[in-house]
C-alpha cells in the first residue's frame, strides 16, 4: 500500500472503530488493515485510547448546584453584567472549586475527544481535519487532481477503445467483476442497474471498483448500434471526476443533474436514493432523462 492510501484509511479509522462508517466503507477500511501493519498499529492505537476514556470517570455535579448559585449570587444597587456577578461569586464561594473541578475535566474529555476524532493539522495551523461524513472519503488535491487525470484517459479511451478503456480502468482501481448477488456482498447494496435497463440497452458487464472517493459500481451498458455507456453507482456526490470541464445543472426529469460537456458527449450526475449515479458517455440531456425515470422505477 501507498503512503497516500494509508493516509486516506487512516482518515477513516477513528470512525470505523466507532462503528459509524457505512458498510462499503467498512469493508474497504477492513481489507486495508488485513496487510498493513501501520494503520493495524494505529487501529490499535485507537483501541486503547477508547478503553483509556471509557474508564475516565467522570465527577458528578452536586445535586441542587445550580439553584444554590442562584441564592448566593450578590444583590448590588448599580447594574452589573451576569459575567462579572458569577466571577466574583465563584471566587467567594465555596462551590467554586467543585465547578472548576467539574469543568476541567469536561475540558480533558472534550479535548481527548478531539484528538481522538481526528487528526491534527500538520501544516502547523493547529486546526483539525474534517473527519468524512458517512459515505464519503475526502481527496486532498493532489488526489483529486490525479483521479481527474485518470478519467479523462478513460474517456479518450473509451470513445475508440471501450474495451481498452475498461481494462484500464480495472487494473488501476482493483476492479473485480461481479454479479448482482456478488456486489450485495462486496459494497451492501443490489446495483441500480440488476432491475434492468430501458429498451434499447444491454448490461454487458458489472463491476467494483476501490476508486479514490469511494468503492462504486461500474456497469458497461450497450446501445442497439453497439455504442457504450457506463453508469458508475458511489456513495459521494463530487463532480470534479472530470477536472475543470465546463459543467453545468439541468432538470433532468425529477432530478437535478450536473451536466458535464465531454467534447464529443457528455457525463451527468445526479442523487438516486441514497447514493449517487454518475454517466459517462450520454448523447445529450434527453437520454439522461430517459435514464433517470427508469431508473428511478427501482428506487
Amino acid at each position: 500500500m501507498s503512503t497516500n492510501d494509508c493516509q486516506s484509511m487512516q482518515l477513516l479509522l477513528s470512525a470505523y472503530h466507532d462503528g459509524e462508517l457505512s458498510t462499503a466503507q467498512s469493508k474497504t477500511v477492513a481489507k486495508h488493515i488485513e496487510s498493513c501493519t501501520v494503520c493495524t498499529e494505529e487501529l490499535r492505537q485507537f483501541v486503547s485510547l477508547g478503553a483509556v476514556f471509557s474508564q475516565s470517570p467522570v465527577p458528578a455535579t452536586p445535586a441542587g448546584i445550580w439553584q444554590k448559585i442562584e441564592a448566593e449570587l450578590p444583590r448590588a444597587v448599580e447594574p452589573v453584567s451576569p459575567s462579572r456577578r458569577f466571577g466574583d461569586w465563584f471566587r467567594q464561594s465555596s462551590y467554586g472549586p467543585a465547578i472548576a473541578s467539574t469543568a476541567a475535566s469536561i475540558l480533558v474529555l472534550v479535548g481527548l475527544g478531539i484528538w481522538y476524532g481526528g487528526e491534527v493539522d500538520h501544516a502547523g495551523s493547529g486546526g483539525r481535519m474534517a473527519m468524512p461524513s458517512h459515505g464519503e472519503m475526502p481527496m486532498d488535491p493532489d488526489h483529486m487532481k490525479e483521479f481527474a487525470g485518470v478519467m479523462d484517459d478513460y474517456l479518450q479511451q473509451l470513445s475508440t477503445n471501450p474495451d481498452q478503456a475498461e481494462q484500464m480502468l480495472l487494473a488501476k482501481y482493483h476492479g473485480e467483476k461481479v454479479d448482482a448477488e456478488s456486489a450485495v456482498r462486496l459494497v451492501g447494496y443490489r446495483p441500480i442497474v440488476s432491475g434492468g435497463l430501458p429498451d434499447g440497452y444491454s448490461l454487458a458487464s458489472t463491476s467494483v471498483l476501490e476508486m479514490p472517493c469511494c468503492t462504486c459500481v461500474k456497469a458497461v451498458c450497450k446501445r442497439n448500434d453497439g455504442s457504450t455507456l457506463v453508469l458508475f453507482e458511489h456513495d459521494d456526490e463530487e463532480a470534479a471526476w472530470f477536472g475543470n470541464r465546463p459543467s453545468s445543472m439541468a432538470k433532468c426529469g425529477d432530478k437535478s443533474c450536473c451536466l458535464v460537456d465531454l467534447d464529443s458527449s457528455i457525463a451527468a450526475t445526479w442523487k438516486q436514493g441514497t447514493r449517487s449515479v454518475t454517466a459517462v458517455g450520454v448523447r445529450d440531456a434527453e437520454e439522461v432523462a430517459r435514464l433517470v425515470d427508469w431508473l428511478g422505477k427501482g428506487i
